[in-house]
Formats: structure tokens, sequence, C-alpha cells
């Protein structure tokens, strides 16, 4: 039995079900309170979740008053999380932050550096980091299977139809396109699982320079639909639908990354890893959060249709060619069936648990701040290239990124005003 942590929960919209999912598969973590400000759907979230009224704020100030906390899971939109994680880790509470760390590398920096500056337990979620596809591919790596690794390329594209669909339509609020509280789209919606895997594989190397361009062509609805459609609406997406770009890293690596979320074209291709003497080819990164956040019981099974594929291309020990399909889906079952002690591995929030208790150390843990921040580093480079129009260099993205967080918060009962510093 592990030792009890008393979680408060900030936001209780779309994303924080999916943790209140995992969280019901760690019975050591306790959900003790949660704050919203929007109180009708605080209060329903707590009549689902049997959370008593005096356990539901909407003023999250007011909830770490109490002194029966551990630690907070943030669950708000991208450009709350760095005032609401610097707020929250001032307090001095551990946090758990819903990606992407923040919209942009400026905010970014800020929330890493306070975590470093109070010595709280930060984490971010970044799911595909805790699966066998990333675990197996970087044994594989580590162990020198690929030899002198030397180019790599980045390709997801979610919604493989036209058109794109609003995505209130699954739920999701329409703050996802709102530029003011989304920052981005795609590039930083699910970029954050598929480039801040690759830069883990990769060893995350130090970016040398970046060229890239964002899209925002392809329109929500179709105009010959009835008026009559609820999807009958054509307009752009509120943000960026596609971000690609190409990056040069200082050890002499190169990238390719195309993010999409809408694309007229049905097959976008695979990402891959390619070295000297043998390559990786993946796709479907878990940007689900695993079998426990997609409501499955202990050792389910996710739809075969979003399950992680791993292949290797080589030479084996002998130097024969060889194509081989590691099945991580399939292992990871296995794995977690013969070693409890792999779930660790596969869920962020047993992980950052495991990290809180002390099972998992500073140096043992996935240091998801620090991916987290080097992807925000690459994903600004191609906003920032995108606006300039040219190539832009580390230093020079460092010195133009600037803060798109909300720093007064309008809110029904007044504003609320985060400080930035720490």
């Amino acid at each position: 039995m592990g030792k009890s942590v008393r979680i408060a929960i900030i936001g209780t919209g779309t994303i924080s079900h999916r943790h209140m999912k995992v969280w019901s598969h760690i019975p050591e973590a306790k959900i003790v309170a949660a704050a919203d400000i929007n109180e009708s759907v605080l209060k329903k979230w707590g009549e689902q979740y049997h959370l008593p009224e005096k356990d539901l704020y909407t003023d999250f100030r007011e909830m770490l008053k109490r002194d029966d906390i551990d630690a907070v899971d943030v669950c708000v939109f991208n450009n709350l999380h760095a005032p609401i994680a610097l707020y929250v880790m001032k307090a001095g509470y551990d946090c758990y932050l819903e990606k992407p760390m923040s919209a942009t590398y400026y905010d970014s920096k800020l929330v890493y550096d306070c975590a470093k500056a109070t010595g709280r337990k930060l984490a971010v979620q970044i799911s595909s980091l805790f699966s066998a596809q990333t675990l197996i591919a970087k044994k594989l790596i580590d162990a020198g299977k690929l030899g002198e690794i030397y180019h790599a390329r980045v390709s997801e594209t979610l919604w493989r139809r036209r058109p794109h669909v609003d995505r209130s339509a699954a739920g999701l609020s329409e703050s996802y396109q709102d530029k003011a509280m989304a920052g981005h789209g795609v590039l930083i919606d699910t970029g954050i699982y598929h480039i801040g895997q690759m830069l883990f594989l990769l060893g995350l190397p130090e970016v040398d320079v970046v060229l890239g361009k964002l899209h925002q062509k392809v329109h929500i609805g179709n105009p010959d639909w009835a008026d009559s459609n609820q999807y009958a609406v054509h307009r752009p997406m509120g943000v960026e639908e596609m971000g690609v770009g190409f990056a040069v890293f200082k050890n002499g690596l190169s990238l390719e990354i195309c993010e999409a979320n809408a694309t007229n074209v049905s097959e976008a291709g695979h990402s891959y890893i390619t070295g000297s003497r043998g390559g990786l080819q993946y796709s479907i990164p878990d940007a689900f959060g695993g079998d426990w956040s997609m409501g499955m019981p202990p050792f389910g099974q996710l739809p075969e249709v979003i399950r992680p594929t791993l292949t290797y291309t080589g030479l084996d020990e002998f130097g024969f060619a060889v194509t081989t399909d590691y099945r991580p889906y399939e292992n990871m079952q296995d794995l977690k069936h013969y070693d409890p002690l792999m779930t660790q591995w596969f869920d962020n929030q047993q992980h950052w648990y495991n990290y809180l208790t002390g099972v998992l150390t500073e140096e043992t843990r996935y240091d998801t701040p620090l991916i987290a921040l080097k992807t925000s580093l690459l994903s600004e480079g191609i906003v920032l290239s995108s606006e300039r129009g040219t190539a832009i260099t580390a230093e020079e993205i460092k010195a133009l990124s600037k803060s798109d967080a909300m720093w007064h918060q309008q809110t029904p009962w007044g504003t609320f005003d985060y400080d930035a510093t720490f």
C-alpha cells in the first residue's frame, strides 16, 4: 500500500474527466477539492464524483488556503497554464500540469524556472512518453541498434478528413480554437505529444536553427450544407490547423515536422528515425493517456485503431537485413501482467504519484518539464519563423519569445490578477 496523497483539481472541464478516470485507478490519490469559475459545470462535476459542495470552489485561490491539500492537478486552458501553475507552486504545492506547458517558450520558461526556484515537484502531461512504443524505441536507440542517428521525421495528422468539424461536436469547448485562450492550435495541442516524444528519443538535442510555417486554410463546416445543419458555419479555425517545420540541431541532426488536424491528404506517412545501421518507423503515439484514461479496467485493451506501432528496419547482430514489428501495445500488456511495477512507466499520473511519494527520484523519473520546455522552444521557432518568413536561430527564439498568457482573467466575480514574479 502506497502513501496517501491529497489532491485538489483546478479546472473541471473536459480534460479533468480523463484525469479522474486515472485517479480512480490509484486509490492512494485522494481528490479532496476542486475549483472552476463556471459554477454550473463545477456543481455537475461535484455530483458526478461525489464531492460535497463544501469542497467545491469558484475561486481556486480560496481552495488553496486549505490545510489538507498535498498537491494540485491543473486542468485549465493553455494560456492559463503559466499564471495558475506559478500561483500553485508559489503557494507551496507540487503541480501536475495538463499539456502543453504553455503556448509560448517565454511562458514555458517561467513555469520551468518557478519549479526550480520554489523546489516544487512539477510534471507536465505528455502521454506519448508513457507507452511501450517509447520505452522499446529508447532501449533500441540506447543499445546502438540504429548506429549514428542523423535524420528524423514527425508526421501526425489526427483528422484525416475534410471539412474539419467543430471540435465542440466531440464535447470540447470552442475555447480550444479561441486564440486568446488556446494561444495556438495543433502545433502545441497535439504537437507536444509527437515533438516531445521525438526529442526525448533523440536525447534532447540542442536546437540550432528552425524554419517553419503555420497554415490556417481549412474551414470549419461546408458552405454547401443546409443552413439547418448545426455545422453549416463556414469559417477558418481560430488557430492554425497545420504547422510544418524543419530543424537542424547543434549535433548535426535534422528533423522534419508536420502537425495537422485538418488536411486534404488521407495518409501523411509515419514518423521515423533513421541511422547508419538501422531505423525506426512508428505511428499513433499515445495522445489518449493509455488504458486508464480511456476508461479501461486494469490491463484493459485499447481499440486496435489507436494502438501505437513500432517497426525496426536494419541489420541484426549477424549483419542480416531484417524488419521487426515490436508490437508495443501487446508487449505493454505483457509487461504489466508480469511486472506490476512497470505500470509507473505506462501512465502519466501514476508516474507523478510515484515521484511525489519518493518511489521515483529526480534522477529516475522522466523529466517532463525539461522535455516540455525543449518542445516549446522548437514549436516557438516554427511560429516565429512563420511570422518572419525566414529561418530563426535558437538564440533568436529565446530573445523574441514573449508572454501570451492571461495574467488578468475576467470572471463572473471580477478580474483574477496573477503575478509572473517568483
